[in-house]
């Protein structure tokens, strides 16, 4: 197989599609069946081994969901004077009359003084009783959590409201939801001979939200914090449509746009300050790490982050970086780990553009160059990625943007600079607030070059249509389709040949 990931995440996404779609599950019996009867195909007659391979995948894909959706049972062991020791992963989001943590479950102790049962979990953790709008725990803190009532997650996947939550959930890797009151809870100390990244970058991020907020007007504060950790909390829901209206709420959430433009403004730095190549590669990649951290690798950003990983490892080893291959074996492992990430909207539009900036970005730059000249490369990865998340985005928002090429052309390239001034701004202001404040400047005024784009288009009349729910059926159709005609034009072109990675790529 020259591509073999591809063929091998298709087959297991199909398993995983199978499972979901008809409730069907296999044993792990069935699977060491085929696994074995493959090895025996492979040593005696190679011409069925494709085949079986194929199917054992797809067994794979089958008993890997089943398993993801089963309950390990954790409510039983608890008694009422059980206490769990947990460690907090993400900063609290307010509701109405508790605070919501994202937590991960380090020890279950039956009472106060036995041993506690070593167990790695993750779960939302909701905090009543504390003081509203605020919270009394950061990231990083261990607390020992007491008269918890939990809650395991279903994986049941019937549209309500209930089960279409929880399911949500359980996409992002957790099983549990735990329910406190503050009095039940108490912080414990945390042992400092390791190192803490996990709460060292979020002291970072709590520094640059800071920073931003003192140099940069309220509103443009709001929209770069947004862009920069993925958090679509700091904007306003009139601001909020308005991205929405204009097809550019993309870069409110974390992407390998981001690890693009990351990466590009961490290796100009390095450069700039005389870092050989080598030195920039790996620098770059502890950066991405930390700005992971920061940002709580969501699907995209493990997705572009090992994708960047893959292709310095190629350049060390000398060997020929094939993105397509390296994107369906990131797709593949993350199926492995973790069945239900299908179906988080993160992992398939990041999926889903990523592949149609590699597929169709080419076929569409060809032809776009004879038009629109040096437009062509940006025009085109807007637009492949615009085709292939098209369906996803019109059933998961039911709303389609039909200026979204227009505002995305208009704001995309600021981007890099943007980041870049803050970046030199945030660096400098560690040395002079105010010259790094004045630096800034600059920032706030592409801020508001983007505010005045996306109002001036939000506000276009039928700029966006509104669109009934959308049958999987028909999204189906819609790719098969968008694949047949790739593969006719496949055949009216050299598309295979060799080219440099881009930044967007990631």
């Amino acid at each position: 197989m020259k591509r073999p990931f591809v063929t091998l995440c298709i087959f297991l996404f199909i398993g995983i599609m199978i499972a979901h779609l008809f409730d069907y599950s296999v044993s792990m019996y069935c699977v060491i069946f085929f696994v074995l009867l493959t090895l025996i195909s492979f040593l005696i007659y190679e011409g069925a081994f494709n085949a079986l391979l194929m199917f054992t995948v797809i067994f794979l894909g089958i008993y890997l969901y089943g398993q993801s959706i089963t309950g390990s049972g954790l409510p039983e062991v608890l008694t009422p004077d059980s206490i769990i020791k947990v460690k907090i992963l993400k900063e609290a989001s307010h509701k109405r009359g508790y605070n919501e943590h994202e937590v991960e479950i380090i020890n279950i102790f039956a009472d106060e003084k036995s041993r506690g049962i070593r167990i790695n979990r993750k779960a939302q953790l909701n905090i009543y009783q504390g003081p509203e709008g605020d919270s009394i725990f950061t990231v990083g803190d261990i607390i020992e959590i007491r008269n918890v009532s939990v809650k395991e997650l279903s994986g049941n996947h019937k549209k309500d409201a209930i089960n279409g939550y929880e399911l949500f959930l359980k996409s992002k890797g957790l099983e549990y939801i735990l329910n406190a009151n503050t009095k039940d809870i108490t912080k414990t100390d945390i042992n400092f001979k390791y190192i803490d990244i996990l709460g060292s970058s979020h002291r970072v991020k709590v520094y640059l939200e800071d920073f931003l907020d003192s140099t940069l007007d309220f509103e443009n504060s709001g929209i770069l914090k947004s862009i920069v950790f993925g958090n679509q909390g700091y904007l306003s829901r009139d601001k909020l449509d308005m991205f929405s209206k204009t097809g550019t709420a993309h870069i409110m959430a974390v992407s390998g746009l981001h690890v693009g433009l990351m990466a590009i403004v961490a290796d100009k730095f390095l450069r700039l300050i005389n870092i050989g190549k080598n030195k920039r590669l790996y620098l770059t990649m502890i950066i991405l790490i930390f700005y992971g951290y920061m940002v709580y690798f969501p699907a995209s950003i493990v997705r572009a982050g090992v994708m960047y990983l893959l292709y310095i490892t190629a350049y060390f080893l000398h060997k020929r970086y094939d993105s397509v291959n390296a994107l369906f074996f990131i797709g593949f492992m993350l199926l492995i780990r973790r069945p239900l990430i299908v179906h988080s909207i993160s992992f398939q539009l990041s999926f889903m553009a990523t592949l149609s900036i590699l597929l169709l970005g080419p076929i569409l730059n060809k032809r776009l160059d004879k038009i629109i000249g040096q437009l062509s490369p940006l025009v085109s990865v807007t637009l492949a990625a615009q085709i292939g998340t098209f369906p996803i985005m019109a059933y998961h928002f039911n709303q389609i943007s039909l200026v979204s090429l227009v505002t995305n052309l208009l704001i995309v390239p600021m981007m890099s600079p943007m980041l870049s001034i803050t970046f030199v701004s945030v660096l400098v202001g560690t040395i002079s607030f105010r010259l790094g404040f004045l630096i800034n400047r600059i920032t706030d005024h592409l801020l508001n070059y983007i505010n005045w784009v996306t109002v001036k288009c939000a506000i276009i009349p039928y700029g966006s249509l509104k669109v009934d729910e959308i049958k999987p059926a028909y999204i189906f159709s819609y790719y098969v389709i968008l694949a047949i005609i790739y593969f006719l034009l496949c055949k009216k072109s050299d598309l295979q040949e060799e080219r440099p990675v881009k930044a967007y790529e990631l």
